[in-house]
C-alpha cells in the first residue's frame, strides 16, 4: 500500500531532516511521514527507528494532534507504527507511546464520519434546491490567514498547495451544506464518498492490524475491551466492498471470542445476523474465517439457537460438500446437534443419509479432510442417532450391515457406538435380530479393546428382549455369556466402571428370561451384584442398573425366592427407600411391592421401615421440641403430649384426606437427609425405643391393620 505517489527514496542517513518535516504544515508532514514510512517498510531498519526517541515522539505527537485534519497523514503515521507490530520485540514501543489507544480514537472518529457521510449522500435529510438570492454555504469564500513570513502571494501558493493534498474531499463532504443539494451535487458527493470511503479503509485496515499485532498481549486486549473494541469492529463490518478489510475484522474478532466477555458483547451486538451475510460470499477466506468465528460461537447455547433460527443450518449442511469447509463445517453441525429440536431439523432432508454415507466412505481412510474430520463426522451421527427419525434414515437401505461389517473390522468403539445408539429405537430392532450372533460373539472372543466389548454389551442390552422373538437363554448358552458376564461382575476383577455398568445392564436385561436368570443366580451374581452395590453406592448409575436386575429377577418366583432369601438384596432395597434420585426410589417401590406379597419375614419389616420413613419428619419435630426442654426436669417442662393448640398451629398433614403408610411419598413439608450406606437405623436411641414398642404393638395386633389409621405418639 502506497499512500503518497511521487515521494522521492527514503535515506535513514537523513532520518533527522524528515523528522524536521514533521514540524512543518500539513503538506509537509505528510512528505516526512511518507518517507518516514518508506524506511519503517523496511525491517532491517527497524531497529534504529525504535531506538529514536525523536522521530517516536514527533510521530506519536503529530498522530495526536493533526490526525482529524488529514486521513493521509493518520494512514503514514498509523502504518508506520504497525510495521513495528509486526515484531514482538516492538511491542513495548507501541505501548509506551499509547498508539493503540489513539488509535482506537482515530477508528471511532472515522466510522461515525463515515456515518454522517452516508447519511447526507443518500439523502435521510430532504434534498431542497437552494434559493437564488442567497449562497449555499459551500460557496462562501473563507477569510484568508496573514501569513507568518512571507508575502501574500507565497501565502496563497502555500493554501492552495495544502488543498491540492489535504483530503479536499472530505472538506467539500464536511462543508456541504445538509439543505441545499441539487441532483448534480448529490451526484458529485456520492462519487467523493466512493473514493473517500477507499482512503479511509487503507486507514482502518491497517490500524485494525495493529491493533491485532498488539492484542498478543492479554492485558492489551482487557484494555481494548474496555474501550469496545468488539462495537468498533461489528461497525465498520458494514464495508462489504473491501473483502481484505472484512477478512481482517472478522479474523480479529475470531481472536476476541475465546473470552466470555467479548463473545457477550458480540452476542448484544447481533453478530449472528450481521455474519450470516458472509456466508454467500465468493472468496473462501472470507467464508473460511466466518466459519471459523461462528465455530467459536456455538459453545453459546443462545447463540446456537439464533444461527438455527435464522436459518444457517441448511447453509453448514451445504459446506461439508466442500473440502475446504467440511472440517468447520462439521464441528458447526456436531455442537448444534446437542439439541434435539435440532437433531428433528437433520431430517427434514437427505442430510443425515448423506452423512453417513459418507462416513461410511470414510472410516479407516485418509479422505474427508483427513482422520480428524471422521472422528468429527462419528461424533456428529453419534448424536444424531439419538433422535429416532434420524436413527431410522441411517439404519435403512442396508446402512445397518455396512456400519457393523466396518466396526468389526477395524473394531472401532465410537464406530459401535453409533450401532449402539441406533439399537435403542424400536422400530430399529427388528434390523439387529440377524446380527444377534454376531455381537455376542465379539464380547466372547476377547480380541478387542474394553471400550469396544462395553458398546457390543450395551447394544446386547437392547436387542435381548423376549418381544423381538429372540431366545435369550439360547443366545446365553450358545455363545457362553455367563463366564463373561461374571468375569466382568467380579468386584476383585479389576474392570473398569463403563465395564462394570455394561455388565450391569446386560445382566438385567438376561433376567428376563427365566431360564437365563436361573443361570445367573448359579453362577453367582446375585451376590456380586450386592457386593458391587456396596462399592459404588454413590453412582446413581449404577444403583439403578442394579436395582432394575433385581426387579427382573423377583419377577420369576424360583429366583425372587432366591434373592430374598440368600442375599442381602431386600436390606439394600430398603436403604435405598430414601434415596435422592426419584427414580430410584421409584423402582425400590416396585421391588419391595413384590418382597412384600411374599410369605417371609421381610413383609413385616418393609412395613415398619415404610412406616419409619413415612413419619420421620413427625420424630424429627418430637426430638427438636426434646432438645429444647432438654434444659430442665423433663417431667417438669414438658407435656406429656402434644397439645390441640400446637398441632393447630403447627399443621403437619392436610385435615381433608388421610395418607397410606404404604405410600412412598412424603407429605411434609420437607425430607429427610439420609445416605445410603447408612441409611438405615440412623434414629438416635429414643426414638429407636418408640418405634420398638409400635413395632412390639403391631406384630401382635390380629384385628386391624394399625397402619391405615391416626397414631398419636406419646413423649
Amino acid at each position: 500500500m502506497s499512500p503518497v505517489e511521487s515521494v522521492p527514496v527514503a535515506v535513514l542517513n537523513c532520518i533527522d531532516d524528515y523528522v524536521e518535516l514533521l514540524y512543518d504544515d500539513i503538506p509537509e508532514k505528510i512528505k516526512g511521514s511518507a518517507l518516514i514510512l518508506q524506511l519503517a517498510r523496511n525491517p532491517d531498519n527497524l531497529i534504529e527507528l525504535a531506538r529514536n526517541e525523536a522521530l517516536l515522539s514527533a510521530l506519536s505527537r503529530v498522530l495526536r494532534e493533526e490526525w482529524k485534519r488529514s486521513i493521509e497523514l493518520s494512514t503514514n503515521i498509523v502504518y508506520t507504527f504497525f510495521c513495528f507490530s509486526t515484531y514482538n520485540e516492538f511491542h513495548p514501543v507501541i505501548i509506551q507511546y499509547k498508539i493503540g489507544s489513539l488509535c482506537m480514537d482515530v477508528i471511532d472518529y472515522e466510522l461515525k464520519r463515515y456515518d454522517q457521510w452516508k447519511e447526507k449522500v443518500e439523502g435521510k435529510k430532504p434534498v431542497l434546491t437552494p434559493d437564488k438570492n442567497e449562497l449555499p454555504k459551500s460557496r462562501i469564500p473563507e477569510p484568508k490567514r496573514r501569513p507568518k513570513s512571507g508575502t501574500w502571494a507565497v501565502a496563497d501558493v502555500t493554501m492552495q498547495k495544502s488543498r491540492s493534498l489535504v483530503s479536499s474531499y472530505h472538506e467539500d463532504l464536511c462543508s456541504a451544506s445538509d439543505e441545499f443539494l441539487s441532483k448534480s451535487d448529490e451526484e458529485q458527493l456520492k462519487r467523493k464518498l466512493k473514493t473517500l470511503s477507499k482512503r479511509q479503509e487503507q486507514l482502518l485496515r491497517v490500524a485494525f492490524y495493529m491493533l491485532l499485532n498488539i492484542a498478543d498481549n492479554v492485558k492489551v486486549e482487557e484494555k481494548m475491551h474496555k474501550k469496545d473494541i468488539v462495537g468498533l469492529l461489528i461497525g465498520a463490518m458494514e464495508r462489504h466492498t473491501n473483502i481484505d478489510l472484512l477478512i481482517l475484522i472478522v479474523s480479529f474478532l475470531q481472536k476476541l471470542s475465546i473470552f466470555v466477555e467479548n463473545k457477550n458483547s458480540m452476542a448484544t451486538r447481533g453478530i449472528i445476523e450481521k455474519l450470516a451475510p458472509l456466508m454467500d460470499s465468493s472468496n473462501a477466506d472470507l467464508v473460511n474465517v466466518t466459519l471459523k468465528l461462528l465455530f467459536n460461537l456455538t459453545f453459546d447455547t443462545k447463540l446456537r439457537n439464533k444461527m438455527v433460527k435464522i436459518g444457517l443450518l441448511p447453509k453448514f449442511i451445504q459446506f461439508t460438500s466442500d473440502d475446504k469447509h467440511i472440517n468447520l463445517a462439521m464441528k458447526i453441525l456436531y455442537h448444534l446437534s446437542m439439541d434435539d429440536r435440532v437433531k428433528l431439523m437433520f431430517t427434514q432432508s437427505d442430510c443425515v443419509k448423506l452423512l453417513t454415507d459418507m462416513l461410511l466412505l470414510n472410516v479407516g481412510s485418509e479422505s474427508c479432510g483427513g482422520a480428524g474430520a471422521t472422528d468429527v463426522l462419528l461424533a456428529l451421527c453419534i448424536n444424531l442417532a439419538w433422535c429416532e427419525r434420524a436413527a431410522n434414515q441411517m439404519a435403512a437401505e442396508g446402512r445397518l450391515r455396512e456400519l457393523l461389517a466396518r466396526a468389526f473390522r477395524h473394531k472401532n468403539a465410537m464406530l459401535m457406538k453409533l450401532v449402539h445408539n441406533l439399537s435403542h429405537h424400536s422400530q430399529n430392532k427388528s434390523f439387529f435380530v440377524e446380527f444377534v450372533g454376531d455381537i455376542a460373539g465379539a464380547v466372547t472372543n476377547g480380541d478387542a479393546s474394553e471400550d469396544f466389548m462395553v458398546e457390543c454389551l450395551g447394544t446386547l442390552s437392547n436387542i435381548l428382549n423376549p418381544n423381538n422373538n429372540i431366545d435369550i437363554h439360547a443366545v446365553v448358552e450358545r455363545y457362553n455369556l455367563i463366564p463373561c458376564i461374571m468375569k466382568i461382575l467380579d468386584p476383585e476383577g479389576g474392570s473398569g466402571a463403563a465395564a462394570v455398568l455394561a455388565g450391569v445392564v446386560v445382566a438385567g436385561a438376561l433376567s428376563a428370561d427365566e431360564r437365563a436368570a436361573a443361570a445367573l443366580l448359579r453362577a453367582g451374581a446375585a451376590d456380586a451384584l450386592v457386593a458391587l452395590l456396596r462399592l459404588r453406592q454413590a453412582d446413581d448409575d449404577h444403583v439403578l442398573q442394579t436395582v432394575f436386575a433385581f426387579r427382573q429377577l423377583l419377577s420369576h418366583p424360583r429366583t425372587a425366592d432366591y434373592l430374598v432369601s440368600r442375599t442381602e438384596a431386600p436390606a439394600y432395597l430398603i436403604d435405598l427407600m430414601q434415596d435422592k434420585n426419584a427414580e430410584i426410589r421409584k423402582m425400590c417401590d416396585t421391588c419391595l411391592d413384590i418382597i412384600s406379597q411374599m410369605q417371609n419375614e421381610w413383609a413385616v419389616r418393609i412395613k415398619v421401615e415404610r412406616f419409619r420413613c413415612h413419619n420421620g419428619q413427625w420424630l424429627s419435630v418430637v426430638e427438636t421440641l426434646g432438645a429444647e426442654g432438654g434444659t430442665g426436669d423433663a417431667a417438669d417442662d414438658l407435656p406429656p403430649y402434644l397439645s390441640a393448640e400446637y398441632l393447630t398451629t403447627h399443621r403437619l398433614t392436610t385435615s381433608d384426606s388421610q395418607t397410606s403408610l404404604n405410600d412412598d411419598s412424603d407429605s411434609f413439608s420437607g425430607e429427610v437427609s439420609m445416605h445410603r450406606a447408612n441409611s438405615r437405623n440412623t434414629l438416635d436411641k429414643h426414638s429407636d425405643e418408640l418405634l420398638g414398642s409400635l413395632e412390639s404393638s403391631l406384630v401382635k395386633s390380629t384385628e386391624k391393620d394399625a397402619f391405615t389409621k391416626d397414631i398419636n405418639i406419646y413423649a
